[in-house]
């Protein structure tokens, strides 16, 4: 059932985004036929996640371009650490909160907007062309919103000439989850890759607006944060993340130079372990301290 029309237009389309899931995911709202394909691609997704083997980990949006050294790395041949037996069970909780996401999205959508789920791109032109194994040559876009009638868009938001959308979904921890909604992303690490993947995905479609969408997985009551990312912190991260691709030497632990102290939480160093799939190669050539 499509969301009704606010007495006073959202102000954004991260308010209006997240009225849209919230409905969609409402009592009596979410339409069945969504629901029953939506939970079958999460279950077929949830399968994969826990039965499937380690796969050959490759440089794509979603994986080691937030960190230079880490794509110099993985240029290099070098293998990343092995991800935890029990990430399995992440993974498919992802996919699932992913797919329920999109139905209700798609549920709520009011008749003037259009969307599209996990829409498969070829990468940039200046992505690197390569049959090396260390490489991926294609990219899937969570979400995709167009405005197809700006006059009765308007009805819910401020439309100000934006046509297409881009929205990327992730499922966070609590912890996560309440610093994305008061992050500066301006200034923050982005240890995750978050604004990486999304620089490199609006690259490819040049979207009007892009919005990082957090979902809660430790409450998942808690309604969707969407933030808007600003077209001048992707422009500046796509050239960081095509001067990592591009780069012929080692570039040293790159992302403690940009961070310090904040990216051990990231890195590892002081009293955090990392998540970094690198850091005991990173730390072995360089002293990582309190």
């Amino acid at each position: 059932m499509e969301l009704p029309i606010p007495n006073k237009p959202y102000a954004d389309w991260s308010r209006f985004l997240s009225a849209v899931w919230t409905h969609g995911m409402g009592k009596g709202n979410y339409e069945p036929k969504e629901a029953e394909y939506h939970c079958w691609r999460a279950g077929k997704s949830a399968s994969q996640s826990l039965t499937r083997e380690d796969q050959k980990p490759v440089i794509r949006p979603s994986a080691f371009i937030a960190c230079s050294r880490q794509t110099w790395f993985m240029r290099q041949g070098y293998e990343p650490q092995p991800m935890p037996d029990n990430i399995g069970l992440t993974f498919a909780m992802g996919h699932v909160l992913h797919e329920v996401s999109y139905g209700a999205v798609k549920s709520a959508l009011p008749d003037c907007f259009s969307v599209e789920f996990e829409v498969e791109v070829p990468l940039p032109s200046w992505w690197p062309e390569s049959d090396e194994p260390w490489i991926n040559r294609k990219g899937h876009i969570d979400c995709v919103i167009k405005v197809d009638n700006p006059t009765e868009a308007a009805a819910y938001l401020p439309v100000n000439g934006d046509r297409v959308v881009l929205v990327d979904f992730k499922s966070m921890g609590g912890f996560s989850f309440r610093n994305h909604k008061k992050k500066d992303y301006s200034s923050a690490p982005d240890g995750f890759g978050y604004l990486s993947q999304l620089a490199v995905y609006a690259d490819i479609i040049e979207p009007d607006v892009v919005l990082l969408a957090g979902i809660n997985r430790d409450q998942l009551s808690a309604p969707l944060c969407c933030r808007r990312i600003d077209n001048s912190i992707l422009a500046k991260e796509v050239t960081r993340v095509q001067n990592a691709l591009g780069c012929e030497e080692d570039p040293g632990p790159e992302m403690l130079t940009r961070w310090d102290k904040e990216a051990h939480f990231y890195c590892g160093g002081g009293s955090r372990a990392g998540y970094c799939p690198f850091r005991d190669r990173c730390h072995a050539t360089h002293s990582i301290t309190v």
